[in-house]
């Protein structure tokens, strides 16, 4: 398989979608872009800012807005895309035309990485971390395997180990 110059990183929050695609965009010469960073940049305020004032639907809108205008604009990235992105018909079609990394790890691990972080993530908001992310990825899960080319899992593996394994299966295709 021949991989087009977009790389998009998907999976459920707390895999390390952001920290493996900076890595693989630097090593690969391409420019990182992440999802969540270039909405909070347009809007001028943190995620948690806009759930708390608009919603999850009126994060959705963005989301799409934005992923919709990185698409038309942009060559050459590797984005991390926030894991309810693939929630949206619209953002699935965008996404499926590129090469589509998906990491998962066991919720156990999920659930630890996300409690060190909790305040950043407002889906969260007063949940129990496990039972939400169990609930969110059995929502999702289809969707990911849908528009994925490769999987990885993350539960045990460094983000450099983690990157190391996507370029290799990039020079493998002849990148």
């Amino acid at each position: 398989m021949m991989i087009t110059a977009n790389i998009v990183i998907i999976g459920i929050t707390g895999v390390g979608k952001t920290t493996v695609a900076k890595i693989v965009a630097d090593k690969l010469g391409r420019k990182f872009i992440d999802l969540d960073k270039m909405i909070v940049q347009y809007c001028g305020v943190d995620v948690a800012t806009i759930f708390s004032i608009e919603g999850e639907d009126g994060f959705r809108i963005r989301e799409a807005y934005e992923l919709r205008r990185i698409m038309q604009n942009e060559t050459n990235f590797v984005l991390s895309v926030g894991g309810g992105a693939i929630l949206r018909a619209e953002n699935r079609q965008l996404i499926s035309q590129n090469f589509v990394i998906q990491l998962f790890a066991n919720i156990e691990t999920v659930a630890l990485r996300l409690s060190k972080s909790i305040i950043k993530r407002p889906i969260f908001n007063g949940a129990n971390i496990q039972q939400k992310v169990t609930d969110l990825y059995k929502a999702r899960e289809a969707y990911y395997n849908q528009l994925s080319d490769l999987d990885i899992n993350t539960s045990s593996a460094k983000p450099e180990y983690v990157a190391d394994v996507i370029i290799r299966y990039i020079n493998q295709c002849n990148v």
